[in-house]
């Protein structure tokens, strides 16, 4: 059976958008690029290159939105922007994926998350590890109680940030430094596999002289009495990640170098992977869930306590004391 074919929008793009989001467009074969946006022309060309022919450009998401027999809407533009785009989405009927972090305010996240469900519309938040084999089983093994109760959490992610330029050193386009950005995504697969509620935070913060930070410790308690550290290095090397997760009765240890999974490791033996949990990525799940009509979709309560735990982090620094997490 032929699939539905899919219109969609791109707004931002960006490097990210063209080297993760086109292939993975082009990869359906059933999705049509009806339109893009971007304050560059240049950019949109590069994409279009990238994409193989020219669609309609514009500067103005709103207008394009009205402009287009639209299902969804990709977004991938500065952090800060996030919100005000997928809320005239979601408005407007659209189903939206949103590069992390979903907004840089756990009251916008929040916001969003209510909209989606009011509307009945997909919101996804493109975390590629929360589509990674390795993850979706490890989150299955701790819901079914394989670990035990979840004792703590040892996180951290490196990179090298010496060449990054751009929105992304601007506080007021960006949101933050490598913690909102890269470090987005160790806190969302934390938060995501363990299922751990965030209820205060410590912090301490390195801007190795940017706008920004690029070095940051997080420590946080968390409800049922886990502890936990989050931590992001920007100016390490080479990327390196691993999350380490203690519970009473076992553990789960991820060791990721340079963009790639090493080894995951249960009770210090490599995990087995049964052949029902499948690869994804985020764009073919979204793609999937139009067309099935929403089947297997979760709204992204986790992203909210992403956004409450970054919020929390940036005030524990200003504050210099542990700051509780927001409940809003």
């Amino acid at each position: 059976m032929a699939k539905k074919q899919l219109g969609i929008a791109l707004i931002g793009c960006g490097g990210n958008m063209r080297g993760a989001h086109i292939p993975r467009i082009q990869k359906d074969g059933s999705v049509d690029l009806t339109a893009v946006v971007d304050t560059s022309e240049e950019q949109a060309k590069a994409l279009m290159g990238r994409w193989g022919k020219e669609v309609p450009f514009y500067t103005d998401y709103r207008k394009m939105i009205r402009a287009h027999d639209l299902d969804a809407i990709m977004i991938s533009s500065p952090h800060s922007m996030h919100y005000e785009q997928a809320k005239h989405a979601l408005g407007q009927g659209l189903h939206v994926l949103v590069e992390k972090p979903l907004t840089i305010s756990s009251k916008h996240t929040r916001s969003l998350i209510l909209q989606a469900d009011k509307k009945g519309k997909i919101l996804l938040v493109s975390y590629q590890r929360n589509f990674m084999a390795p993850h979706l089983y490890a989150r299955e093994l701790i819901q079914q109680g394989v670990i035990g109760e979840i004792r703590g959490v040892v996180s951290y992610v490196t990179q090298n940030w010496g060449g990054v330029k751009g929105w992304r050193l601007v506080p007021e386009l960006s949101g933050g430094g490598m913690f909102l950005d890269t470090g987005s995504h160790l806190v969302a697969s934390t938060l995501w596999i363990t299922g751990l509620e965030p209820l205060e935070v410590s912090a301490f913060l390195d801007n190795v002289d940017k706008d920004v930070d690029i070095n940051m410790v997080v420590n946080v308690r968390f409800k049922g009495g886990a502890y936990g550290t989050l931590n992001t290095f920007g100016n390490a090397k080479v990327h390196d990640e691993r999350i380490a997760i203690h519970g009473s009765e076992g553990c789960i240890v991820f060791h990721l170098h340079q963009w790639a999974v090493k080894s995951v490791l249960v009770n210090d033996e490599p995990m087995q992977i049964p052949k029902r949990i499948q690869e994804n990525t985020p764009d073919a799940a979204f793609f999937r869930m139009i067309r099935n009509g929403g089947k297997g979709y979760e709204l992204p309560h986790f992203a909210l306590a992403v956004a409450q735990v970054s919020e929390a982090a940036y005030k524990s620094v200003e504050q210099g004391k542990p700051v509780k997490v927001a409940r809003i």
